[in-house]
């Protein structure tokens, strides 16, 4: 007994103890979905996954094209990728190769991803002087929240950015302790967020912006401090030149269809309805917010610098993603809102990140907070309460997973009558495929072929859509019956060409040419080759699918994204930069042990 207490107690003071208890807790939480050998298929799956198939053929054939979707999308040579965490997509896309079927490839992704989630928070605890123990209650705290299992779930991307948040908040803390800015953490911290979800980068960059003022006013080399955010900007900018190139190389030669237009935003804020305390800030984890904010101000005069900003700008957060905050009012003055920040409740990861971090703090320095005098042990219901905490946790994340799971189950059990999934826009295509063979079988495209969306982001239109533009236009189902229908007759056969081109053929039966609407897009700078005449002059639909002139019998067409000189330039830059900075954080770490 004591040799496995001295073993323990060894293992418990390593280095890998924290790894392994986030890991083991990650997997805890999606034991369900790995016992029952379930899928879990949200509004969003379907788009991500389309994403990830076409980084993983593109990586398993070696015809590459970093614009164009080749072999995801049906097959629409569409943009997505290049402007949509292109890093991450690309990491998926091998990761699928690895995995070799979805259901293992979703499960071990998310198992990744809510190791990466629980790591940076324990990271931004420790550095911020919480106590090792605590430091992991927090992480598991994090990891279980709202903000990680909106990915678990439906698959809304702000979950895999909120993985990376606590990265950035460090930031802000280190800067403020140390009077001055870290250049390549920061300039990592904000890459790493930028190659994954830009909306997470917006908002978790506003949220440290507290941060570093602070750390301005009470720096006495505030010339210095200036001249080294600057340099971290730079180096971003050199370490995101792909992301940034490519839009400006989209944007600047096309109008692309933007997000969808809320009607009202306070309908996608915390309502205080049920769906907000299940699925949006469980009520014991409001509970702790509520106690860090009272805590905080008590004892207001005892905090530190560190603590008072983080908790105002948390709290402050907090309040604007509910319908407290006066939405409505803001949405009439300011109206892109609507089409850009979209939901309230995406705020939410900040609170989630700096209260958390206070209430760290809070049970490291003040040990007699939650505790009770009248146990033996005052501390014992400290630990009890916080283990109620990731208990309760955990059960309501696994009461929000078995609607998905037992979806999942039905479907492959029933072998999926038809029936729309979690979206009124998301079909299946009739084939000799079951579910199951789509879920566990090798060929990728089974699933994303069978259970299809449409989904109009960054598609190519006429013009600049506002709010009563895009109403007017149906984008949902014009992509639907534009893109998608045509492909489920293969009246078009398409085939990926080694130097990244898509070819596309049809025959003409009627005894005339005639325009044929082609189920492939055209963008500004796609090189359309039809019947062998180069760049050859053809119309786009209000969504950019092409119009060809088709001639008598067979008709061939090739498209190919031909990207300008300068964003070659960027790609080299993007490339170095990142060699750079590897080199760099190799040559700390071989130097630091």
């Amino acid at each position: 007994m004591d040799s496995f207490k001295h073993f323990f107690k060894r293992w418990w003071g390593s280095k890998l103890a924290p790894f392994i208890v986030i890991l083991l807790m990650a997997i805890a939480l999606m034991s369900k979905q790995l016992l029952t050998h379930s899928v879990l298929l949200g509004a969003d799956s379907i788009f991500h996954f389309n994403r990830f198939y076409d980084a993983a053929m593109q990586i398993k054939t070696g015809k590459f094209n970093y614009f164009q979707s080749n072999f995801g999308f049906d097959q629409t040579g569409r943009v997505v990728n290049a402007i949509y965490g292109p890093v991450v997509s690309y990491l998926s896309g091998a990761l699928l190769i690895l995995c070799r079927n979805w259901y293992m490839f979703q499960s071990v992704q998310a198992i990744i991803f809510l190791t990466i989630a629980g790591l940076t928070m324990y990271l931004l605890c420790i550095k911020n002087h919480v106590s090792r123990g605590y430091a992991m209650v927090i992480g598991i705290l994090y990891m279980y929240s709202s903000q990680l299992m909106g990915w678990i779930t439906t698959q809304q991307f702000a979950g895999v950015g909120a993985m990376l948040v606590p990265l950035l908040v460090l930031t802000g803390t280190e800067a403020i302790k140390k009077k001055r800015i870290s250049i390549p953490y920061l300039a990592l911290a904000m890459t790493l967020l930028i190659q994954t979800h830009i909306m997470s980068t917006i908002i978790g960059f506003i949220a440290v912006i507290p941060l570093f003022l602070v750390a301005l006013l009470h720096t006495n080399h505030k010339f210095k401090m200036i001249v080294h955010t600057f340099i971290a900007a730079i180096i971003t900018l050199a370490l995101t030149a792909n992301v940034w190139g490519s839009a400006l190389e989209l944007f600047g030669n096309n109008y692309l269809m933007p997000v969808f237009p809320v009607d009202n935003m306070e309908d996608y804020a915390f309502r205080f309805d049920h769906y907000s305390w299940f699925s949006l800030v469980k009520p014991v984890e409001m509970l702790v917010f509520l106690f860090v904010i009272y805590y905080f101000i008590r004892h207001f005069k005892r905090s530190d610098l560190i603590t008072r900003t983080l908790t105002f700008t948390g709290a402050f957060f907090l309040l604007a993603s509910t319908t407290l905050f006066p939405w409505q009012t803001l949405q009439k003055l300011f109206p892109f809102l609507s089409s850009n920040l979209q939901f309230p409740k995406r705020f939410l990861v900040i609170p989630f990140v700096m209260l958390l971090l206070v209430f760290g703090k809070i049970l490291t320095a003040d040990h007699h907070v939650l505790t009770l005098r009248a146990f033996n042990e005052p501390k014992l219901f400290r630990y009890a309460l916080l283990f109620a905490l990731i208990g309760v946790n955990m059960g309501i994340n696994g009461y929000n997973m078995d609607f998905k799971v037992d979806k999942s189950n039905q479907m492959v059990a029933n072998h999926y009558p038809w029936a729309p999934i979690a979206h009124a826009y998301m079909y299946v295509k009739h084939n000799h495929h079951t579910i199951k063979q789509d879920f566990f079988g090798d060929n990728w495209q089974y699933l994303i072929r069978d259970i299809n969306k449409a989904t109009p982001d960054y598609l190519p239109v006429k013009s600049n859509l506002q709010p009563d533009d895009y109403t007017k236009l149906h984008p949902y189902y014009t992509a639907h019956y534009q893109l998608i229908i045509p492909n489920f007759n293969n009246d078009f056969n398409k085939q990926v060409n080694a130097d990244g081109s898509l070819t596309v053929s049809w025959k003409n039966k009627a005894l005339t040419s005639k325009n044929v609407q082609v189920p492939v897009v055209k963008y500004a700078n796609t090189q359309v080759t039809l019947n062998g005449k180069t760049n050859a002059n053809v119309k786009t639909t209000e969504i950019g699918a092409i119009i060809a002139h088709s001639k008598v019998g067979k008709n061939t067409m090739t498209i190919k994204y031909v990207n300008n000189q300068q964003f070659n330039l960027l790609m080299i830059v993007f490339l170095i930069s990142w060699l750079l900075m590897i080199i760099y954080l190799g040559a700390k770490l071989i130097f630091k042990f």
